[in-house]
């Protein structure tokens, strides 16, 4: 089942991107902090492209307070894969 939680962009207080290497390719892992103790994977990618668009349009849903749909975590991995 496809499960996902929507939150409002003005819940969201900061944005972070986490870099690491898998399989020798740099990823990219986009975090929201929902509060001082709260935080939640929102998506992982290879491809920066990618990454930077999803970046971008969280930033505007954030400022915009626009609803997020934050996809569950097994969704969330489907940006990353390696053949």
């Amino acid at each position: 089942m496809n499960r996902s939680n929507i939150i409002s962009g003005s819940d969201v207080k900061n944005l972070i991107t986490k870099f690491y290497y898998k399989n020798n390719h740099l990823c990219f892992q986009i975090l929201l902090q929902l509060g001082l103790d709260k935080m939640v994977p929102y998506s992982e990618y290879k491809d920066y492209a990618a990454y930077k668009e999803a970046f971008n349009n969280l930033l505007k849903a954030k400022s915009n307070n626009v609803a997020i749909n934050i996809p569950n975590e097994k969704a969330a991995k489907t940006n990353v894969s390696f053949s």
